[in-house]
């Protein structure tokens, strides 16, 4: 698809905005963090315009803010500097090893305690010898996870680590399909 005549291009503003602010950042911002970048642009920008694109070196990446005049960009540069927002924290992208890892022992925790382990193997292990995939038995372990009482969003996670507490523990229940 060809671009219409007329239409804006990312080449034709970087003509018209040609003064730069960089912040040197290999890691994604915070929502609040973008949310201020913006907000601190267009402050700074007032009624003209701005542009703000990613770009990357082999060493780093780059948010590059493109201003009509050099004293927009300088300024916008002065605030990256002393607002040290190329530095603050990324944002958290999930859980921590850690907190993985407590999630997994409350999980057999509760399978063991229970006694809901053997009707979550048992029903993987039903639907694997039936000849079911790999994935419709795991469905089936979660289900029965479910159906025993296991909170929605810890179901799949449940049927994975007591199925594989199996599997690492009694190998010999699950010799029949695994040739």
């Amino acid at each position: 698809m060809g671009r219409r005549k007329g239409e804006d291009t990312i080449a034709a503003k970087k003509r018209r905005m040609p003064f730069v602010a960089k912040i040197k950042r290999e890691d994604p911002f915070r929502s609040d963090d973008s949310r201020e970048i913006q907000a601190m642009c267009k402050r700074i920008a007032a009624s003209s315009e701005f542009m703000s694109l990613a770009g990357w070196r082999e060493d780093a990446g780059f948010v590059v803010l493109h201003f009509t005049t050099w004293a927009k960009a300088r300024a916008m540069q002065h605030w990256i500097d002393r607002s040290g927002i190329a530095h603050r924290p990324m944002p958290k992208l999930g859980l921590t090893k850690d907190e993985i890892a407590e999630s997994r022992r409350e999980a057999l925790a509760w399978g063991l305690e229970t006694g809901a382990v053997r009707d979550v193997v048992q029903a993987y292990r039903r639907a694997r010898h039936r000849g079911d995939s790999e994935l419709t038995a795991f469905n089936q372990a979660a289900d029965m996870a479910k159906a025993l009482g296991r909170p929605t969003d810890k179901v799949q996670e449940t049927a994975q680590v007591l199925i594989g507490w199996a599997i690492e523990h009694h190998r010999d229940w699950f010799y029949k399909f695994e040739q």
